[in-house]
């Protein structure tokens, strides 16, 4: 089928393009502006070549006290690295943390594409409404449903942000029961807490003496040598 994209997003794909002919210029231009809003090198790289910003990584620097980012600067053909990468890693888990990086992250995409403002707006509502309509246990899902949508707006020039019906399929997969992605976050939360749970118990005496009339789930100790 043929689509239609629409002015705003023409006018995002020709500044894309631009700026795909020298990125580290296109970067050190937005990141060295006297109006630049705060936001971190590797950050400012991922919009400048229109690839998902990485919300864990925004919050994570939110979060650190620490020097979080490593600088690049070429002079006379030479490149010199200064800066650590030392913040702790962090996720972004709740509605709050989403909002905080989310807010960092679209003042930065904001000034470097200033026609974006109402693309940006209506998915922030998008995705808060979404936090608002489901409870709280789900929010997680709202997190992973977010990266998914912005990675594929990302990996092709169809799409802008506010375009939610171009995503239904993405919804369905992580909203619906038995969508591919609905079970992600519990199936590897419970295998997490199995294993934590099994590498507190210790061994059991009765069983290593072929003694134990418990099974391995039932038994409070661990059936292991």
């Amino acid at each position: 089928s043929t689509f239609t994209l629409s002015a705003n997003l023409k006018r995002t794909n020709a500044v894309l393009l631009n700026w795909s002919q020298d990125p580290k210029e296109a970067r050190r231009r937005l990141m060295y502006h006297e109006l630049s809003p705060e936001f971190h090198e590797s950050g400012w790289m991922e919009i400048v070549t229109g690839k998902c910003v990485n919300l864990d990584n925004v919050y994570s620097i939110i979060s650190s006290s620490r020097t979080i980012d490593k600088h690049t600067e070429t002079i006379g053909g030479i490149e010199l690295c200064y800066g650590t990468s030392e913040a702790v890693s962090k996720r972004v888990t709740t509605q709050a943390a989403w909002l905080v990086a989310w807010n960092r992250a679209s003042c930065a995409i904001l000034f470097a594409f200033p026609h974006r403002k109402a693309e940006l707006n209506a998915y922030q509502e998008y995705i808060c409404s979404q936090f608002g309509t489901n409870e709280e246990y789900c929010h997680s899902r709202v997190i992973r449903f977010d990266k998914a949508v912005r990675n594929r707006v990302a990996s092709t020039r169809r799409y802008e942000l506010s375009d939610i019906a171009a995503f239904q399929d993405i919804f369905h997969s992580h909203f619906n029961p038995g969508g591919k992605h609905f079970n992600e976050e519990s199936t590897s939360t419970s295998s997490a807490q199995t294993k934590l749970l099994f590498a507190k118990r210790e061994p059991c005496n009765k069983w290593n003496n072929n003694d134990c009339p418990r099974s391995a789930d039932t038994c409070r100790y661990a059936h292991v040598c």
